[in-house]
């Protein structure tokens, strides 16, 4: 269970002071890049979840604060209403999320 959470926490993490290094030293292709990365871990976090091994429910309530924190990010370390917009993005994909792999299931295999 808490292998995959741990490998997103540390991913997540390398990336965010990899972003910092790139911003403190003017790598400005290397910082957009990386901020991307960022972006569609955020957004996707309960799918990547999925993908690595874990439960996408264990996204539900960081993908609040990680929503917060890339809305305050993209707003300009300022605060302001878009902050909202990033939040209410990242809740509806973890819910969709959940809700798409609610049904997702392998088919029940038959001998024969």
């Amino acid at each position: 269970m808490w292998k995959p959470i741990l490998t997103y926490t540390g991913v997540f993490v390398t990336l965010f002071v990899a972003h910092i290094i790139a911003a403190a030293n003017d790598f400005d292709l290397i910082f957009r890049l990386i901020a991307a990365m960022i972006t569609i871990q955020t957004l996707f976090a309960g799918l990547i979840l999925h993908w690595i091994g874990g439960k996408c429910i264990h996204a539900r309530y960081p993908v609040i604060s990680l929503g917060a924190g890339l809305g305050w990010a993209y707003a300009g370390m300022q605060l302001s209403w878009t902050i909202l917009i990033w939040v209410f993005a990242v809740v509806i994909i973890q819910y969709g999320t959940e809700k798409g792999l609610k049904y997702n299931r392998p088919a029940e295999q038959t001998n024969g």
